[in-house]
C-alpha cells in the first residue's frame, strides 16, 4: 500500500541530486586571465597603502570584470544553491594579502559578517586541537567543528551564504561534500512523512557559549523545513540541536530521535552527496538554506606551516529568495548575538551617509 503524505515534493531548481552533474560542470567558474590580472594589480595596491581587509573600499572599481561574475553567483546561489570559483593566486599572496582579496570578492557578492564571540569577519577554518563531535562531552565544551580534523556531519552554517577559500590542502581526507536539503525533504516526504511535523516544528539551538549578553544559551525552536511555495529551506546542524537539550536537561525523546536519525541517514546516502575537492585558490559558495555541508575527517602534515588552512566567510545577501526567510530560520541562533550589534553598525553607517549627503 503507498504511503500517504500530505507533503508534495518541491520542484525547485535546489532539489538536485549528484547525477545531474556528472557531465556538468555548470557549477564550476573558472577566473580568467583579465580577472587575475585585475586581482593582482588590486593587492599590489592595498600591499603599497597597507589595506588589511576590514578597510578594503570600493572593491568594484578594482575589480570590475568581476562584477558579471558576482550577479551569476548570486543567481546560481538564488537557484542551484551552489557553486565553485576557481583560481585566487593564492600561491602568489601572503596569508593577510589573500584574506584581503577573498573579503573583496565577497563584498561583490553580499554583506560579510561575524561568525563568533570574538567578532571575527573571516574565520581559519583549521585543526585547533579541539575534540568535536556530537556527545555530551563535546556539547559541554563548546567544541566548534571547523576548529578541529573531525567529520563533520551535513549541517547548515547559520547565514545567508557561507564561503571557503582553500589556501592549503590537508595531507589526506578533508574531502567536502554537500546534499540537497530540498531533495533531503522530497526523500522523506515519500519515504518517511511522519517526521515532516517533528522537523519542521524544530528545536531549541545550544548557542555553545557564544551568545549575546542578552541572549540566553540556548535559543527557542527554530525549524528544520519551512515551506514556500515550490521550494523549502532549512536550517540543521545536529551538534546543535543536541547541546540544546543537553543544556535544557529536556532530553529528545525517541520519535525526535528517529527523525533526527532518518534525516542525518538520507543526508549520507551515496546517490544525494556530491563530492567536491578543493585546491588551493577554490571559493565554494553554499545557499545554506537549500544545501547543507560536510567534511571528511583528515590526517595533516607535522609541519604547521603546510597544514590545511582554509577561510570562512558569512555572507548575508538581499532581494529574494533572501527576504523571504523566516526569521527564526535565518536569525534564530546565527551570528553568535553578534547579529544586532552588527545591523545596528550598519544603521548607524547608513545615517551618517544620508547625514552626509543632506549637508553637502
Amino acid at each position: 500500500m503507498q504511503k500517504f503524505t500530505p507533503y508534495k515534493p518541491v520542484s525547485h531548481a535546489g532539489a538536485w541530486s549528484p547525477k545531474q552533474f556528472s557531465d556538468d560542470l555548470s557549477w564550476l567558474h573558472v577566473f580568467t586571465d583579465e580577472q587575475v590580472a585585475e586581482m593582482r594589480a588590486a593587492v599590489a595596491l592595498w600591499r603599497s597603502r597597507g589595506t588589511t581587509f576590514d578597510s578594503v573600499q570600493s572593491p568594484a572599481e578594482l575589480l570590475p570584470s568581476l562584477m558579471p561574475l558576482a550577479r551569476i553567483a548570486r543567481n546560481e546561489l538564488a537557484s542551484r544553491g551552489f557553486l565553485l570559483l576557481r583560481g585566487v593566486p593564492v600561491d602568489e599572496l601572503s596569508r593577510d594579502e589573500a584574506a584581503t582579496l577573498y573579503w573583496a570578492i565577497g563584498m561583490l557578492i553580499g554583506v560579510g559578517i561575524t561568525q563568533n564571540a570574538a567578532a571575527e569577519f573571516l574565520c581559519p577554518v583549521t585543526d585547533r586541537g579541539v575534540k568535536f563531535g556530537y556527545s555530551k562531552e563535546t556539547n559541554e565544551q563548546n567544541a566548534r567543528g571547523y576548529q578541529s580534523r573531525a567529520d563533520l556531519n551535513f549541517h547548515c552554517d547559520p547565514t545567508d551564504v557561507v564561503a571557503l577559500l582553500c589556501l592549503r590542502k590537508a595531507m589526506s581526507g578533508g574531502l567536502s561534500a554537500i546534499v540537497s536539503s530540498e531533495t533531503i525533504f522530497n526523500i522523506i516526504a515519500q519515504e518517511a512523512p511522519e517526521h515532516l511535523p517533528i522537523l519542521m516544528r524544530g528545536f531549541p539551538y545550544d548557542r555553545k557559549g557564544e551568545n549575546w549578553v542578552s541572549e540566553g544559551s540556548v535559543t527557542p525552536r527554530i525549524p528544520i523545513f519551512a515551506l514556500h511555495g515550490d521550494r523549502v529551506s532549512c536550517r540543521y546542524a545536529r551538534s546543535y540541536i543536541n547541546g540544546g537539550a543537553d543544556k535544557l536537561g529536556v532530553a529528545l525523546t525517541a520519535h525526535e530521535v528517529a527523525a533526527l536519525d532518518f534525516f542525518d541517514s538520507v543526508a549520507r546516502r551515496s546517490d544525494v552527496v556530491l563530492h567536491m575537492a578543493f585546491e588551493p585558490g577554490d571559493i565554494q559558495l553554499v545557499n545554506n538554506y537549500t544545501a547543507l555541508h560536510g567534511r571528511t575527517s583528515y590526517q595533516d602534515h607535522a609541519d604547521p606551516e603546510q597544514r590545511r588552512f582554509l577561510y570562512r566567510l558569512w555572507l548575508m545577501l538581499d532581494g529574494q529568495p533572501w527576504d523571504a526567510e523566516d526569521d527564526a530560520l535565518r536569525y534564530g541562533f546565527a551570528r553568535f548575538g553578534n547579529l544586532l550589534p552588527l545591523l545596528l553598525g550598519f544603521a548607524l553607517l547608513f545615517v551618517g551617509i544620508v547625514l552626509g549627503r543632506s549637508r553637502r
